[in-house]
């Protein structure tokens, strides 16, 4: 293997990564070839990491969630391959009035990463009694569908993305699936 690629192993630990990993077996196609090197993030600090090691390194590679929306060739992918599955949700603020009868939640901001499943977002809205009716039939993850899905970004306030060398917050208008990587996103949400 070359010696770049050796680098990043042993930067993550030899345990992480899968050498010729069919791509078909992560998508919902079941299509694909092999990646060279196939690797999980479940953060956003490895996802970081990983991305800048390969710009330093110049290697190739490719991003994905849950692979609902893609395809990969079956001749493979000759780099890396990065299937993000970054997890936290957290409500980051709330908007309501207090009165002698409680507290009214009128609306919260809610941070998710751009691994957390589309489902795993409806779900914890659910449990949080906030809207989620909207987001019902997207399929896929936040982070991909945040360049394909105006209903995502209706509710966005802002998206902290990776430029080619730090974390950024930019407006939705701003996205651009060229240039952008997705860490997160902050939603406003009404409550029910």
């Amino acid at each position: 293997m070359d010696s770049k690629y050796k680098l990043i192993i042993d930067s993550f630990g030899k345990d992480r990564f899968k050498v010729n990993e069919p791509i078909k077996d992560h998508t919902s196609l079941g299509i694909g070839g092999p990646a060279k090197l196939f690797f999980i993030a479940f953060s956003v600090s490895e996802l970081v990491k990983i991305i800048s090691m390969c710009r330093q390194l110049k290697l190739a590679f490719f991003i994905f969630g849950t692979g609902t929306k893609i395809m990969f060739s079956d001749a493979g992918f000759d780099g890396l391959i990065i299937k993000n599955r970054t997890k936290e949700i957290e409500i980051i603020s709330i908007k309501g009035k207090a009165s002698r009868v409680g507290i009214g939640i009128e609306e919260a901001l809610v941070e998710v990463q751009s691994g957390v499943s589309m489902a795993a977002f409806m779900e914890f809205l659910e449990t949080k009694k906030l809207e989620a009716e909207e987001f019902k039939n997207i399929p896929g993850t936040v982070g991909g569908n945040l360049f394909l899905s105006k209903t995502l970004q209706n509710r966005i306030k802002s998206i902290k993305i990776l430029t080619s060398s730090q974390i950024e917050e930019i407006p939705a208008s701003e996205l651009s699936l060229k240039k952008h990587i997705v860490l997160s996103a902050i939603f406003r949400i009404k409550a029910k």
